[in-house]
């Protein structure tokens, strides 16, 4: 009897160790299985914060002869209109205080167009309409500012911290220094017809193409003065600058080349020929580029933009896009470049990885300049 009861108790102990390892498998299984779980829900999150970044490219597009600003939202492609006053020429995003400064040149006829310089500039407004740069909330898309600047202003270009904007004055050959913690503005005289200009990469110096007189102004913004000029070539239309500092650029759009300064020698070293009518360019962030948009001319529109490596400075590729490439931005993470086609109002998106155009979104009529938050 005691015998049976010996037997039957181990039996029972056994069933009972192998009734346990079975649960502990089932344990260890789907203990495997919620790890699985986590990993997939980590790369599905991982994934979806790529896609939040990619979509925070706020492009902002001058579209000058409709009076209106284009703010886009990519690759989501959203869009936003803000109605001018006048005709909106270019452009620039500060990223540090959210606003975009554009220039505002009164409304023109028609008439008044057609007798303007080739990139659509007319003179012919009424005696009691202003010239200025005007400031509006990327948040908002409300006017918060504005400055009375000189004579037929073309481009504006601010310092990072947003409290220096400097506005060139093609009419009257002049640059107009704005200070907005007091609202002094200083005017300096600089080249004939000065047109695009931007800032060196130690925010001391504007550097203005001067179209007419066919060199490049160098600006002290401390001392507010001209401090040099060089001769760079017959339609120098717009400047740019090497986010390393090393070199400065120039856009010729009559010679259809791209001049090449060296900022700490400030001399010409170089000039490279591009598409037919060169008119912005805009260098990479990670220093692999320097881009330029070939516009052409009206009559005859261009659709290229030719890619310049910043290493041996000679082009890589030209990448066809839409008519009149003329105005031309780079995205801060070196992802994209976003340029306007003036003459077909579009904007095209070009993946700097492929050197491909990805994306062609509808804008205003005449899209001019460009800039992205």
């Amino acid at each position: 009897m005691k015998t049976s009861i010996r037997w039957f108790t181990t039996i029972a102990v056994l069933a009972l160790l192998l009734l346990l390892a079975a649960c502990g498998e089932q344990k260890e299984n789907a203990s495997v299985e919620e790890e699985k779980v986590g990993e997939e829900t980590s790369v599905e999150t991982e994934a979806n914060i790529e896609a939040e970044v990619e979509e925070s490219y706020v492009v902002a597009v001058a579209n000058e002869k409709d009076q209106t600003l284009s703010i886009i939202y990519y690759p989501e492609q959203r869009q936003e209109i803000i109605e001018l006053e006048g005709s909106a020429h270019n452009l620039e995003v500060n990223v540090e205080t959210g606003l975009v400064w554009v220039t505002i040149n009164p409304p023109h006829g028609h008439e008044d167009e057609e007798e303007g310089d080739s990139h659509g500039h007319g003179h012919g407004h009424d005696e009691e309409s202003v010239e200025k740069v005007v400031a509006y909330d990327l948040k908002t898309l409300k006017k918060i500012e504005e400055y009375e600047v000189g004579d037929h202003p073309a481009h504006v270009t601010t310092t990072k911290d947003g409290n220096t904007i400097v506005v060139s004055n093609s009419g009257d050959n002049t640059i107009t220094i704005i200070n907005r913690t007091n609202a002094e503005t200083i005017t300096v005289p600089v080249g004939e017809y000065p047109h695009g200009l931007r800032l060196s990469v130690d925010q001391q110096y504007v550097l203005i193409a001067n179209m007419v007189s066919a060199d490049m102004s160098i600006v002290d913004l401390t001392t507010k003065e001209e401090v040099n000029r060089i001769e760079v070539g017959n339609g120098a239309v717009q400047t740019g600058i090497s986010h390393n500092g090393e070199y400065a650029f120039v856009g010729l759009h009559f010679d259809d080349q791209l001049a090449v300064v060296d900022v700490a020698s400030q001399e010409l070293i170089k000039k490279i020929d591009v598409g037919v009518g060169p008119v912005q360019m805009y260098a990479s962030y990670d220093n692999r580029y320097v881009i330029v948009a070939n516009q052409g001319s009206e009559e005859s529109p261009s659709d290229t933009i030719s890619v310049i490596s910043l290493e041996t400075l000679e082009v890589v590729k030209e990448v066809q896009l839409g008519k009149g490439a003329h105005g031309i931005v780079i995205s801060k993470d070196s992802r994209y470049a976003f340029v306007t086609n003036m003459y077909e109002d579009t904007i095209s998106v070009v993946d700097l990885e492929t050197l491909e155009e990805t994306s062609r979104i509808d804008v205003g009529y005449f899209p001019n300049g460009i800039s992205i938050n």
